[in-house]
């Protein structure tokens, strides 16, 4: 036998990569009782095991969550009067969150009397509607993810936000097709619209970029460094009627949040299965 036939056999004996979750059983579900939360966009890991950040839209003021208390609201930090926020995140002492428009809010000291906060301003438009915030510790940057036109076919863009020049990357760092999320993925019995980003994080195990979709409630993993579309799966809607945020703890398990439709926003847990 070729060396060359051996190699294609071992291919096809060879079972295919699958996503390290199985996200049709969660391992608990938390319903946020607070009214606050109940159009919860945006979801964080802290750097207390258990603590979660959230943010909701229309009031620029950032919860911490216990992820183990059933999610009671254990802080608030008030920044902004009014605002269409989208994403928050935590990177050393300093807390960031994104508006719509990609401007970004830079929230220190925050934990005593001397909060300071700075704004950024991008050249991201309100047209781009920024819906996902991450941290991303290999560039030392917060990524944006930016929705657009559901109804358009035109590629996704993620931007990168240098933390050390505090500017916005000129190009995006990852683009999503649209098409290419549809052909993984066919439409069946959904809306007839297009994957766009409403939650982004990266995998502190593996390095992958995970973004969800509300519109056709879908998530997407990009490989960090080519940014390859891994996978593209359906999540269900009846366990996230409107995906909004994402995030991953310490041992890479994937919690997702999503809106309170017709009750309580929730936060959905997801163990994370590591490849043998």
């Amino acid at each position: 036998m070729s060396l060359t036939i051996a190699f294609c056999l071992l291919l096809q004996a060879t079972p295919p990569d699958t996503l390290p979750y199985d996200l049709q059983n969660p391992s608990f579900i938390i319903n946020l009782v607070s009214e606050d939360l109940k159009e919860i966009s945006g979801l964080s890991p802290t750097d207390s095991a258990g603590v979660y950040l959230a943010i909701a839209d229309e009031v620029g003021e950032i919860y911490f969550i216990d992820g183990a208390g059933g999610g009671v609201i254990l802080r608030k930090v008030f920044f902004r009067e009014k605002g269409d926020f989208e994403g928050v995140e935590m990177v050393g002492k300093c807390l960031y969150a994104v508006k719509s428009d990609g401007d970004i809010f830079e929230i220190g000291c925050w934990d005593n009397e001397n909060q300071s906060v700075k704004e950024y301003k991008t050249h991201l438009k309100k047209a781009d509607d920024v819906e996902g915030l991450c941290y991303d510790p290999k560039r030392f940057a917060l990524l944006l993810a930016c929705k657009q036109n559901t109804d358009s076919a035109g590629l996704r863009r993620v931007f990168a936000f240098d933390l050390k020049t505090k500017q916005l990357s000129d190009k995006p760092v990852y683009t999503i097709d649209p098409e290419a999320v549809n052909r993984m993925v066919p439409l069946d019995g959904d809306k007839n619209r297009y994957f766009s980003p409403s939650g982004i994080a990266i995998h502190p195990k593996t390095g992958d970029v995970y973004v969800i979709s509300s519109a056709q409630k879908r998530l997407v993993v990009l490989d960090y460094k080519t940014g390859a579309i891994r996978y593209a799966v359906r999540l269900d809607k009846k366990l996230l009627p409107q995906p909004e945020g994402i995030a991953f703890d310490a041992e890479g398990n994937l919690h997702l949040s999503s809106e309170g439709k017709k009750g309580e926003g929730l936060v959905l847990k997801f163990d994370f299965k590591a490849p043998k």
